[in-house]
């Protein structure tokens, strides 16, 4: 029997996690499964650090105890350009009903908290029975100031002091013209008396207030009053109509007109927005210069959208309406600059507003709308809806603006909307179902609910922070997040991380840092090379200086101490000590256990295909070498670890026999002695090591692991095969 000997190499990781590939399909740069392992842009992969509090950290008392942990709602949001200064940036978190602010454009987020808060009890809707702080709040930046909008509490508006370090607080009352008037029943052009309305259960109040919305005021009804027996006038009737020549109102001339059924302009009234309803706007967002609302909880509001005129003025923020009087005989247009109310009357409840491009992004339940301009930017007068997506959002917070396109979750993947080529339109389009369909779809979906995302513009990498068990309660399952699903855009690669929470902390949303930021520093005034005296003091001076960082993921973590949480932050750059480096908390419990950390490839049929039987010789394997110095006993620090099997025949399990036993591929081929307290540094940057497999079959599988507490940064392998030539 003929045999024939190859070699199949695989240098690249680049695909990072593929569940769909088939027994033959598989992407050889992919694996089938695995955890806890990053995919990087050289084509390696390497193990992921533990996550733990950030270096210094710091905690502030939440008086949140663990029973309430799954009532109260937990979210983070960015205030860019706070003050007006674009070097400074605060990160809000919302633990329940209170905000708080921390300068978060530094490594250390937890101290940088600032002193003040705001209690959401404070600005409660008027009639709401829900609990203050059980809804998650949207947030938008504005001229420096914060918008912030939830389903129970009022929206408003934070402005910041820079000199007293300190906020001040308005409720922002949303306002529109009233074009709807009250309902009388009647026929838009019936005209009955006092007692006939009365007869029919209508209030003349209610008739009263639809004239005066119509521009009528009470001379005008009287007058036509005595000259029509005492009939009101038809709500299809302008009174503009019955003006003589000289300018004079005259019913005789008004009931020369023929109105038909067509209702008379109404609006001239400004009312609330929201007189019926206890709830209040979801999500907000601010474009083309004014504030945008949307995302009432209620059947009414479902798909309505509310945006302010253009801020010229501040004090219009809540002017959801246009300016001008709709009934007024001179000045009654519609402004460019105007606010206004847009229906998508087909769309589901709104869960998030996000400006891309030229518009705006609708995301609902059941699906995606885009609203812009015509020819120009948007205005108030001349603006179009198109629906972009039949595929509806079911996370606010998993939505993300990655670049110049938008990506959300919905209960079938993770869908994606980028411009199109004349970059005119918009298409949608699942992300997800080439590479972790399986994967994502065994999420619960209670967890896609309470999924938050963010985006790393440094490195390109968006993470969404889950829970991985929603239990038996539907409350349960928001917070505890413990799981990352982590996609790198610029190798279009998926991985994801489990977290060790045994310890006690519970990671509940996920926020990314600024890359500058500024701070103040105290600097001594100097003449010549003397210090600047007044009196016997030294004369100094406070002067911002920006600092530069690079973005990093931010984990708000509650920190259990004694009854209650505290509140913290934790992130994935943490190497306190390079003992313990990929343990999860390991400053609340040093014995907690590391999670796996492994990936499993794909089938491997050497050259002669899968229906022939071949034996594996060798397994060369590269390793990037980690050891950086030696200890105080001459120990290496930061040593790796990896231990191979191999599957053989396509098994999914040990049963068969055809798993071989693990053995370590990380092996210092020579020993390397130095003094204490130095680098290591052998001259090999590349660890290779030749290792005999064991077994034989049509195809085999290689699990690469980790070792408890070492690293492992796997560069590829190249595998020596004997196998026969025919069936």
């Amino acid at each position: 029997m003929a045999v024939q000997a190859s070699i199949k190499d695989s240098f690249t990781f680049v695909g990072g996690l593929n569940t769909e590939g088939g027994f033959f399909i598989t992407p050889e740069n992919s694996w089938k499964d695995g955890v806890n392992v990053v995919p990087n842009v050289d084509g390696s992969v390497s193990r992921r650090t533990g996550v733990d509090y950030e270096n210094n950290y710091t905690l502030y008392p939440s008086a949140i105890t663990p029973d309430q942990k799954d009532l109260w709602a937990f979210t983070t949001g960015i205030w860019t350009t706070v003050a007006g200064n674009g070097n400074v940036d605060f990160i809000i978190a919302q633990t329940g009903a209170t905000l708080h602010f921390y300068s978060g454009a530094t490594g250390n987020v937890s101290g940088t908290k600032k002193d003040f808060t705001i209690n959401l009890e404070t600005y409660k809707a008027s009639g709401n029975t829900d609990v203050a702080g059980t809804a998650v709040c949207s947030f938008a930046s504005t001229y420096g100031k914060l918008i912030v909008t939830s389903k129970n509490s009022d929206p408003i508006v934070v402005t910041y002091d820079v000199d007293t370090d300190t906020i001040s607080i308005e409720l922002v009352a949303l306002k529109v013209r009233d074009f709807k008037g009250k309902d009388t029943g009647a026929a838009i052009d019936a005209e009955y008396t006092i007692a006939e309305w009365t007869s029919r259960g209508i209030t003349i109040a209610d008739v009263v207030y639809n004239l005066n919305n119509q521009g009528w005021t009470e001379s005008k009804i009287n007058s036509y009053l005595a000259a029509n027996s005492n009939k009101y006038p038809a709500n299809t009737k302008q009174w503009i109509y019955g003006k003589d020549t000289n300018d004079e109102f005259q019913p005789a001339f008004l009931n020369k007109q023929d109105f038909g059924n067509s209702p008379a302009p109404k609006g001239h009234f400004v009312i609330d927005a929201f007189p019926s309803t206890v709830y209040r706007p979801t999500t907000c967002a601010f474009f083309a210069g004014r504030v945008w609302y949307a995302g009432l909880p209620s059947t009414n509001e479902l798909g309505s959208i509310y945006f302010s005129q253009v801020l010229d003025k501040f004090t219009k923020i809540g002017n959801c309406h246009q300016a001008n009087d709709p009934t007024s005989e001179v000045f009654s247009d519609l402004q460019d600059d105007d606010g206004g109310t847009i229906q998508i009357p087909e769309a589901g409840e709104i869960l998030s507003l996000q400006p891309l491009g030229r518009g705006v992004m609708v995301l609902a339940t059941n699906g995606v709308w885009f609203v812009s301009g015509i020819n120009v930017g948007f205005t108030a007068s001349s603006y179009s809806v198109e629906r972009v997506s039949t595929v509806g959002c079911i996370s606010a917070k998993s939505v993300l603006l990655i670049e110049d396109s938008l990506t959300y979750w919905s209960t079938s993947g993770i869908y994606g909307i980028s411009p199109g080529q004349s970059g005119a339109e918009f298409t949608s389009k699942n992300v997800s179902d080439q590479n972790i369909k399986t994967f994502f779809s065994d999420i619960p979906v209670l967890s896609k609910i309470h999924a938050e995302g963010s985006y790393n513009a440094t490195n390109k990498t968006a993470y969404w922070l889950y829970t991985s068990s929603t239990g038996t309660d539907t409350s349960t399952g928001k917070y505890n997040k413990d799981h990352v699903l982590a996609v790198d855009l610029r190798l279009n690669s998926w991985y994801w991380f489990s977290f060790n929470t045994t310890a006690g902390a519970v990671p509940v949303s996920i926020e990314i840092t600024k890359e500058t930021n500024e701070s103040q520093f105290v600097y001594n005034v100097i003449s010549g090379t003397n210090n600047v005296l007044s009196n016997a003091d030294t004369v100094q001076a406070t002067l911002p200086v920006i600092n530069g960082t690079q973005k990093v993921f931010k984990f708000l973590t509650l920190h259990p101490t004694g009854t209650d949480y505290s509140l913290t932050f934790s992130d994935l750059d943490n190497v306190r000590d390079s003992n313990t480096k990929f343990k999860d908390w390991y400053t609340l419990d040093n014995d907690v256990l590391e999670e796996d950390c492994y990936f499993v490839t794909g089938y491997n049929a050497g050259n002669n295909g899968p229906a022939r039987i071949k034996t594996a010789q060798y397994l060369t394997v590269f390793m990037k070498r980690t050891e950086t110095e030696f200890d105080e006993n001459a120990i290496p620090l930061n040593p790796s670890g990896c231990l191979m099997q191999s599957r053989w025949d396509f098994t999914d399990s040990a049963v068969a026999g055809k798993w071989a036993d693990e053995v370590q591929v990380y092996r210092q081929l020579r020993s390397f002695f130095a003094i204490p307290n130095t680098p290591f540094d052998d001259s090999y940057p590349l660890v290779i090591t030749k290792n005999k497999l064991r077994g034989r079959g049509k195809a085999v599988q290689f699990k690469f692991s980790s070792e408890q507490g070492k690293d492992m940064k796997i560069v590829g392998w190249s595998g020596t095969f004997v196998g026969n030539t025919n069936v």
